[in-house]
């Protein structure tokens, strides 16, 4: 499902999802580190009041003053947050204790959890600088020995519950989370913002494709004005699609054109002077039509083989090129025999483009082999009229223009016949 959404979308999506990922990452370093923060800061505050109590709790322990005691206890109830309190003397005895009202716990088990933190620690307990914190659901114990004259005659110890402290943790959740979702929405409305800097030029890649696919027009160039890599992916796209054009110029002159002379080729000669004889017929202007062939070829490729006759194929061409008009058809319609079509040639001016290729071939000198000069002569027939139904005309101008040339070859060669007979 994924794969059909579109990139621009994707693009959004990714963007969230890397901002949703980073903000949850932070948010839980941040969280984390509050907590260890806040933990160390609700511990460091149980350390002093319990310094400050064991301080006065030594003349209490010396004289196991319990009354004393109890009353350095009791002033423990100005803190809410305190749950309970017990001295004991140096045999391990509770000497005071003191108990929030209302408190959670019963005491015989904050006793029971005391006494198994005082054996776990025995050890640290017995140090004048040793001491033991814990925090755990719900609560915080320190447990503070009290020596007097560097000698052991008790242990404090207190516990606290936690609700100050996940109070903070809870405000800074809610702040993180409200800041967390004001932060998303904005990166997302951003995102969409964005999208479009990377989008836009990879969309107007694909119209552009699409566009060239729908009309094959493979001649659009693709302009950007950008500096990055999607420059180099429209120059890649403007590349290829010169690469297409030149492979089309390639297979149509291929496919328009004759190999050798690079005149146009029979099918194409055909389709011209259809669209010629069409455009005559409409305007009622007349087309002339010249047919012509080499004399003798046959003999140029017995006696000087057939490269030299190719050789004289292509001279032929060039002098054809020359004779006729920019805009008259010059078609080579197979082995020696040649077309040239003038548009709008009435049959003065066909009989003029005939006879300079006449004159133009018989003054050519085609060199085959270096030092070595061939002279060849061409027959031409011509006819000119005005076309009167293009379904037929072309086959009857052409019929016509190539009884004249075999005429002209009959009457010796190297002249040129006019047709006599009338397209109608």
């Amino acid at each position: 499902m994924f794969d059909r959404i579109s990139i621009r979308y994707k693009l959004i999506v990714l963007l969230g999802l890397s901002a949703a990922l980073a903000l949850l990452i932070s948010s839980v370093i941040t969280i984390y580190s509050t907590y260890l923060s806040e933990s160390r800061s609700s511990l460091r505050v149980l350390h002093q009041l319990t310094d400050v109590i064991s301080e006065n709790m030594r003349a209490a322990l010396a004289f196991h003053d319990g009354e004393s005691a109890r009353t350095l206890l009791a002033a423990l109830r100005a803190d809410p947050h305190i749950q309970f309190a017990v001295v004991h003397d140096e045999a391990g005895q509770p000497l005071a204790e003191y108990r929030a009202a209302g408190g959670r716990a019963d005491v015989t088990a904050r006793l029971e959890g005391v006494r198994a933190r005082i054996r776990e620690n025995a050890d640290l307990l017995r140090r004048e600088d040793g001491f033991v914190e814990h925090i755990e659901e719900g609560s915080m114990i320190v447990l503070r020995p009290v020596f007097f004259e560097g000698k052991p005659i008790g242990l404090l110890a207190v516990v606290s519950d936690t609700r100050l402290l996940w109070a903070k943790i809870r405000e800074l959740v809610l702040l993180q989370a409200v800041t967390s979702v004001v932060t998303l929405v904005l990166l997302l409305f951003l995102s969409v913002k964005l999208q479009s800097m990377f989008t836009r030029p990879i969309m107007s890649l694909i119209r552009a494709m699409r566009e060239v696919a729908r009309t094959k027009n493979y001649r659009v160039v693709l302009e950007s004005d950008r500096r990055d890599e999607f420059r180099d992916l429209h120059e890649g796209f403007n590349a290829m699609l010169a690469d297409i054009r030149e492979r089309d110029d390639r297979l149509s002159r291929l496919a328009t054109t004759d190999a050798l002379t690079g005149l146009a080729n029979r099918r194409h000669a055909m389709e011209v002077l259809q669209t010629m004889v069409v455009r005559a017929r409409r305007k009622a202007e007349p087309v002339g039509v010249i047919m012509l062939d080499i004399d003798a070829f046959k003999k140029v490729n017995d006696l000087y083989g057939h490269p030299a006759g190719d050789l004289v194929l292509q001279e032929v061409a060039q002098v054809l090129l020359a004779s006729a008009r920019e805009y008259d058809l010059v078609a080579r319609l197979g082995g020696e025999e040649f077309l040239v079509v003038c548009d709008g040639g009435t049959s003065e001016v066909t009989i003029a483009v005939a006879e300079r290729i006449r004159a133009g071939v018989e003054a050519r000198h085609i060199e085959y082999e270096p030092g070595a000069l061939l002279h060849v002569t061409v027959s031409l027939g011509v006819h000119a009229a005005v076309p009167q139904s293009a379904a037929g005309d072309i086959e009857k101008m052409i019929r016509a223009a190539d009884k004249a040339l075999y005429r002209a070859k009959a009457a010796g060669r190297n002249r040129c016949v006019v047709a006599q007979e009338e397209v109608g």
